[in-house]
């Protein structure tokens, strides 16, 4: 077992339970409650307090009957012995030895059924792209955020046909999005809150990612998901695994079409600052048409 894991046993098995606190997003969160089950399961605590609920949609107690360990919100469980951690960091870690693909399925279904219903087409592509924060101001360059260029979207568009298609962004500060907009007349964009996007990606059978958390636990929370188109830029390093649909170690029973990045790109993309070059780049690259298609394990 990793050290770090050892050192957590041995000097937290006093703990009664783990309180995650702060402004987590909605991805970051649902690594967190999974990665404090982890830690539960490792020091005996019986107890998972979410403070911030309202980003997660947990609206009731969980219970997991295995270790005997109650999820819920703040004002339903009410403990003066836990720790404060944001832990969805602990991703970075091999944890391998630890997996349980039981684990994330105890708080799946209270979140899906505190969503919207919506139904979406089978036809339709759901197209998310990271916007917003990382293309506005960043206090440290960052190596996780660089995102897909606008080819690796024409390329989708062009060898896939779809009726409908649909932007999932949460604004358009991303430029490739209004030269999307433009160029494809099918496309549509309109923002919505940030609880009917998530409704709405649960339910597609087709989805563009780009890279986040939000968006890989999205798509474990979908039980419709056909097809997944992804940028692969993970091949730069085993730290960023955890932005990767496998690292959950999930089965899935959807097609994969994988492009990879290339160096050039990888390069002047990493890390990214949002630099006036970075931008640029997202719009010249040009890529190579080419996806590697991962067939479902189950």
């Amino acid at each position: 077992m990793n050290k770090i894991f050892r050192k957590i046993r041995k000097n937290l098995t006093h703990i009664n339970s783990i309180y995650i606190t702060g402004r987590i997003s909605f991805g970051n969160m649902i690594i967190s409650i999974n990665n404090a089950i982890i830690m539960c399961e490792l020091i005996g605590c019986k107890k998972i307090i979410i403070q911030n609920n309202k980003r997660v949609y947990i609206k009731h107690k969980i219970f997991y009957p295995k270790y005997n360990i109650t999820i819920g919100p703040k004002q339903l469980i009410k403990d003066n012995q836990h720790i404060f951690l944001n832990i969805w960091f602990l991703y970075f870690l091999k944890i391998k030895d630890l997996v349980d693909v039981n684990r994330f399925y105890i708080f799946k279904q209270e979140i899906l059924n505190n969503l919207p219903k919506l139904i979406v087409d089978h036809d339709s592509l759901s197209i998310y792209i990271r916007s917003g924060d990382i293309f506005f101001r960043l206090y440290r360059a960052i190596y996780s955020y660089a995102q897909p260029p606008l080819c690796f979207y024409e390329s989708i568009l062009t060898k896939f046909k779809f009726k409908q298609v649909k932007i999932i962004s949460v604004n358009k500060w991303n430029p490739v999005i209004p030269i999307l907009l433009k160029k494809y007349t099918n496309i549509k964009f309109k923002k919505h809150s940030i609880k009917y996007d998530i409704a709405y990606l649960v339910n597609s059978f087709n989805i563009v990612s780009a890279k986040s958390s939000f968006i890989m636990s999205i798509i474990k929370l979908n039980d419709n998901l056909k097809f997944l188109w992804e940028y692969d830029f993970y091949k730069l390093s085993e730290r960023y695994y955890h932005l990767h649909p496998s690292v959950y170690s999930f089965s899935y029973n959807y097609t994969i079409y994988k492009m990879d990045a290339s160096l050039k790109y990888k390069a002047i993309m990493y890390p990214w600052i949002h630099s006036k070059k970075q931008r640029k780049m997202m719009i010249k690259e040009k890529c190579n048409n080419n996806f590697t298609i991962i067939k479902p394990r189950i």
